[in-house]
């Protein structure tokens, strides 16, 4: 009976730590997207890094988790794909028989795909812009860390696999 008890246990840290690994580092409930705001409105350590406090409204909160939340959905073929093709053009660089073209061809590839992707950031900072209170894209403007030239962790296009980029 005491050797399930240590079977079980051992199970289940095996599973949660699985689970903490599999989100990388900077996942959690901002994940390093859009600006950044934690529960209190606050800019965080994120997109933007540390900023002004906004103080959102649960409307906006709720509205700024559901954009980033489709952000993530919409984005996650496309982060995969550039995945993939960084693994690719890693491969063919190391290949000695690959040419300079394909080289070339495959970091236009990935060039590409990167571009997709700043659009689509683009296209949820314009979305997030919508939400905020004039007051609050004041208190935005006013700060030094406006509308993404903050030093947060990776390049902000959001969680674990575009930081890689």
């Amino acid at each position: 009976m005491k050797k399930m008890y240590v079977v079980l246990t051992a199970v289940i840290f095996v599973a949660l730590a699985a689970t903490a690994f599999a989100f990388g580092p900077g996942a959690g409930p901002m994940m390093g997207k859009g600006y950044g705001i934690h529960e209190g409105g606050e800019m965080g350590p994120g997109y933007m890094g540390r900023g002004p406090k906004l103080d959102l409204s649960s409307e906006q909160l709720t509205a700024m988790k559901q954009l980033r939340e489709k952000f993530r959905i919409d984005t996650e073929a496309l982060r995969n794909d550039l995945i993939q093709k960084q693994i690719e053009l890693k491969k063919v660089y190391t290949d000695s028989k690959a040419s300079d073209a394909a080289i070339l061809a495959k970091q236009k590839e990935v060039d590409a795909l990167k571009q997709k992707m700043r659009d689509k950031m683009v296209q949820l900072k314009l979305e997030q812009r919508k939400i905020f209170t004039p007051e609050q894209l004041t208190k935005l403007s006013e700060s030094t860390q406006a509308f993404g030239n903050g030093r947060g962790r990776g390049k902000g296009f959001g969680p674990g696999a575009c930081g890689r980029m």
